[in-house]
């Protein structure tokens, strides 16, 4: 593979994982100006390929360990938490993404230092205080990436493939960039529900909530900011505690919960082969294992 195909490879891998065309474009250009200025090709690509992967694992869930199934891992707990009931089950409605992880799934830290969180934050989500942590995190509760899958929802219910684009144009794109991406997002969503629909997870003409699309990411996010030190401990759970009655009055149950995070993983970044039957091993995994938060604790647990 040369440098070229090396960073088209890299650009789509960021396109997958969600991230807009603006800032796919100031990858581009950092790309292309430390070529010019390096020969440390190898070794720069394949520290990005290890920041994808940590990224992934920490805030999307995309744990991309070759070789390594995702479901393979263990469940991780720690013995010596001293977070409350109710706090450990506002966690553990993050656990899809922790799980995958390796991270503790009823504690506050996210077992990442300091250093590589502030790291991951300031790449991934341009946060670099704690202004920005808050200004991100109310995002994620007030709009979020709910706003446009509903809209995406409402296009593939449209009668043709014309009427769709049509609607998105409408409704969601503003260049040709951002159509591909949403038409992207689109064909995905009709192979979600084909796969999540032959399988029995999802009835016929039912909507799958992203709302723990968002949520999960709020819970994980503020654990981050907390081992970045951008949140204190109280800040922190202050912020993952808002999550838990939203969460209850949209869900009812852990795996209701767990398909629904799925189906929007799956909406948002794909589904390569194979990818869909470790999601669904991991998610039996924690719906099963006697040392998970989500077998300890009941989903109507007394909170």
């Amino acid at each position: 593979m040369n440098q070229q195909q090396a960073i088209e490879q890299y650009m789509q891998s960021l396109k997958a994982m969600g991230l807009t065309d603006e800032v796919i474009a100031i990858y581009r250009q950092q790309f292309e100006q430390s070529m010019q200025f390096s020969n440390q090709w190898a070794s720069q690509l394949n520290q990005f390929g290890q920041n994808i992967q940590q990224f992934s694992a920490m805030f999307t869930g995309d744990a991309g360990q070759a070789n390594q199934p995702a479901y393979a891992q263990s469940i991780v707990i720690n013995p010596q938490t001293t977070l409350t009931t109710a706090q450990q089950w506002a966690i553990a409605c993050g656990a899809d993404l922790a799980f995958l992880n390796g991270q503790f799934l009823n504690d506050l830290t996210t077992g990442f230092d300091k250093h590589e969180c502030r790291e991951l934050l300031s790449e991934w989500w341009d946060i670099d205080s704690k202004e920005e942590a808050l200004e991100t995190i109310e995002w994620l509760f007030t709009e979020g990436h709910r706003i446009q899958y509903d809209i995406i929802w409402q296009a593939m219910n449209t009668v043709s493939i014309k009427e769709s684009k049509a609607f998105l144009r409408e409704h969601v794109v503003a260049n040709q960039m951002e159509e591909e991406t949403a038409l992207q997002r689109l064909r995905n969503m009709r192979d979600a529900i084909e796969i999540f629909q032959e399988h029995q997870l999802i009835n016929k003409d039912t909507q799958p909530e992203m709302l723990i699309w968002d949520f999960a990411r709020i819970i994980n996010l503020s654990r981050g900011c907390f081992d970045a030190g951008y949140l204190t401990k109280e800040e922190a759970l202050a912020i993952i505690m808002r999550c838990i009655e939203p969460i209850r009055n949209m869900y009812t149950s852990w795996k209701q919960l767990s398909v629904s995070y799925q189906f929007a993983r799956c909406v948002w970044n794909g589904m390569e082969d194979g990818e869909f039957e470790e999601m669904m091993k991991g998610m039996q995994v924690l719906l099963t294992d006697a040392n998970s938060p989500w077998v300890k604790l009941k989903w109507d647990e007394p909170l």
